[in-house]
């Protein structure tokens, strides 16, 4: 069982640095792409407002959902 405890303790970080490398990879594959659109830097900058606006708000909304229960 100590074993068992050694991996998960070794998995688990790695899992969370991968999980997090994807997803700021991915975002910033995004961001480079929505650069080289017709749009140039204003669609860069659209999508950031609407991820600094709107993730906050989708989690304001969902905890509501989850108190009304």
């Amino acid at each position: 069982m100590n074993k068992n405890r050694m991996r998960m303790a070794l998995l688990y970080p790695v899992m969370a640095a991968l999980v997090i490398v994807g997803y700021a990879g991915g975002l910033g594959v995004i961001f480079m792409l929505l650069n080289e659109t017709a749009l140039d830097e204003w669609g860069v900058v659209a999508l950031g407002v609407a991820l600094v606006v709107g993730v906050p708000t989708m989690a304001a909304l969902a905890q509501r959902v989850v108190e009304r229960r």
